[in-house]
Formats: C-alpha cells, structure tokens, sequence
C-alpha cells in the first residue's frame, strides 16, 4: 500500500510526522515529485496559514520576493482529480523542505498514518518544479535530478 501512496505527483498526508530536530510530530503534508526504488525525492512540510513574512498571496503559483522563490496555493483551490483544497492558504518554500528520501524512512509510519490526499496533474508539478529550480537553496546534489525529472514531464 505504501509503494501506491508514494508516486510521482501524489498529495500525501502524514499523520503525527515526525519532525527530523527531534521536536515533537505533527499532521503534515507531502508532495512526491517523482521516485524509484529506492529514493522518493519530496516537498515536505508544506506551511499552512503561516505568512509571517508577509509575503504577497494574491495569485496562485511562482512568486519570487526579495529573490526569494515560493508556490502560493489560495484556501478551496481545488488541486487535481479529486478535487483536494487546502483549508487555508498554503505557502510552499523550498529551503530545507526539498530532499531526497530513502523510502526506508517512511517505514516508521503506520500505513494508516500516511493517506493520499490528491493526484496532482503533471502540469502542476512542473510549474512546481521550476519555481523551486529558482531557488538558491536547492541542494546541488539533486538539483540536477530535479531539473530531469521537470524535463520528463
């Protein structure tokens, strides 16, 4: 069930993730840009409602302020197939939250802590995709798998 849950464009949401500081668990939600066998390369920790940086959100998509590129997703945004929307706003930044993950680590979980929420169209990944290839803080290691992964789709 798991390998079905994590495929490349997949909404997911851990229940009680476990934060890799060691501070507590907490529900969060997951993109999977794509995976192998072994590796599942994710966005994670997408923030919710938090814009403490009071960072512009009027338009869905790629915004870059200060040099600083993230994906703006507005509340009831409907984002796929079925029809998934995020009950508030939704900032995803990139620094810290884009890696590459063994898929052993997700063994942790209970399978019924880790829910598909949405099928995301590839269309929207790639959008997602280059605005986070914008990004200074991508790691240079996979920056150049992310750039084929966008390319393949």
């Amino acid at each position: 069930m798991l390998d079905e849950i994590l495929q490349q464009g997949h909404l997911v949401l851990i229940e009680d993730y476990q934060f890799q500081d060691g501070n507590g668990s907490k529900d969060k939600f997951l993109i999977v840009l794509n995976r192998n066998d072994e590796f599942a390369y994710i966005i994670h920790t997408l923030t919710t409602s938090q814009n403490k940086l009071s960072l512009p959100s009027d338009n869905f998509g790629c915004l870059v302020t200060e040099n600083i590129p993230y994906f703006f997703i507005q509340k009831n945004t409907a984002l796929g197939e079925n029809q998934f929307s995020f009950d508030k706003d939704t900032f995803i930044f990139f620094r810290n939250n884009v890696r590459k993950e063994n898929l052993a680590s997700f063994l942790k979980y209970d399978e019924s802590n880790i829910v598909l929420k949405e099928k995301l169209p590839k269309q929207f990944l790639k959008r997602l995709l280059k605005c986070m290839l914008k990004s200074n803080f991508i790691d240079l290691n996979i920056e150049k798998e992310l750039i084929k992964i966008k390319d393949q789709l």
